[in-house]
């Protein structure tokens, strides 16, 4: 949801004050690529009494699933912008409009349109991923470990290369949950408090700075012609090192900074979550978990929605426009996966239920049986 409502694009919109615009030290999409690759971790460590040639015959299957896709949807977004002559509704239209030449550049992932394009980048990941699972069946989670920060260091401008490291490190992460989880859990009580209560409150502080250098300071530089002198240097200064913080947060080479900031936020987020976990399900009716559940279609269906409306976004919106349009979005994915849900009979049923977030810190049992 947060990233179909970044993907309207239609600032303000009331929505975005929730999302950060995906303009934040650390965006969804890392959460994205980490979840992913925790689940991999998770499911393929249960099936390996199925063997090594199971794993990488259903990883390469789903690579394959992906690959065809992501081909099929650039190819489909290239062909519709092109036919309705809104060939500037999003950038990285291809210059080369000769099919063969499209298609063949689509083929070998060297080019990819629309807004499902991290498919091409998940294909390729899971491609990889039964070599991970393979070094973490062998207990050599070290060498994954080394490996991966190895291309991420020499990664350049590729975003593969970058990236693959969220997916690697969730991968070792996933594999070894229970462990790391039972390490967490015994620790004393009151070292577990400690290490939960400067998690949220670093990363309180870091994403309030991010979150107030995307609005507030953007804001003071816009009317900085009527700020007072000692203001207007304490937001210049302010920008500065906003702009020290942005050298180490590139999101497409995923810079070192960009990883720190996102494994607190992501921490912090997780452990709220899970406290809160049975109240965000009774209230939402498991409906959360059920887009979780088929994050796949949810991703593509949010493409075809986001090409859909831009098509007829006019040029100049007021921000109650932003909100309706980008409210109708919202609507129009929920119907979307209401239809579906429906169809498949998946209301009320939670079949991967044991991928309810699980307990890092002791907490009091009874508060725990309350629904704390």
């Amino acid at each position: 949801m947060v990233i179909l409502i970044n993907h309207i694009e239609l600032y303000p919109n009331l929505f975005d004050f929730f999302t950060g615009r995906g303009r934040l030290y650390a965006s969804a999409a890392e959460g994205f690529f980490f979840l992913s690759g925790t689940v991999v971790g998770m499911v393929y460590r249960r099936r390996l009494a199925l063997g090594m040639k199971f794993i990488f015959k259903r990883l390469w299957r789903r690579a394959l699933e992906l690959y065809v896709i992501a081909v099929g949807l650039t190819l489909l977004f290239t062909y519709a912008a092109l036919i309705t002559g809104h060939t500037a509704i999003k950038y990285g239209l291809s210059a080369d409009t000769h099919w063969q030449h499209l298609l063949y550049n689509a083929t070998i992932l060297h080019y990819t349109f629309g807004w499902a394009d991290f498919l091409s980048r998940f294909a390729i990941l899971t491609f990889l991923a039964p070599i991970g699972i393979y070094l973490l069946s062998k207990g050599k989670w070290w060498l994954l470990v080394l490996a991966s920060l190895a291309v991420w260091h020499f990664r350049g401008n590729n975003f593969i290369m970058a990236w693959q490291l969220i997916f690697s490190m969730a991968m070792v992460t996933g594999y070894y949950w229970n462990q790391i989880t039972q390490r967490i859990t015994n620790l004393k009580p009151a070292l577990q408090s400690r290490l939960r209560r400067a998690v949220m409150v670093g990363a309180g502080v870091t994403f309030g700075f991010s979150y107030l250098s995307l609005y507030l300071m953007s804001y003071l530089q816009n009317v900085a012609g009527h700020l007072p002198q000692w203001l207007n240097h304490a937001t210049w200064s302010w920008n500065n090192f906003d702009q020290i913080i942005w050298r180490y947060c590139d999101k497409f080479t995923l810079g070192p900074g960009r990883i720190a900031f996102f494994l607190l936020w992501f921490t912090a987020l997780y452990l709220l979550v899970e406290k809160h976990q049975a109240a965000i399900g009774k209230y939402s009716r498991d409906w959360l978990l059920l887009l979780g559940q088929n994050s796949l279609f949810v991703y593509i269906a949010h493409s075809f929605i986001v090409f859909a409306f831009k098509l007829f976004i006019p040029a100049q919106t007021s921000i109650w426009q932003n909100f309706l349009i980008t409210a109708s979005a919202l609507v129009a994915l929920s119907a979307v996966m209401t239809a579906r849900a429906v169809r498949n009979g998946e209301f009320n049923q939670k079949p991967f239920s044991d991928f309810y977030l699980l307990p890092v810190f002791k907490r009091d049992q009874t508060a725990v049986a309350d629904g704390d």
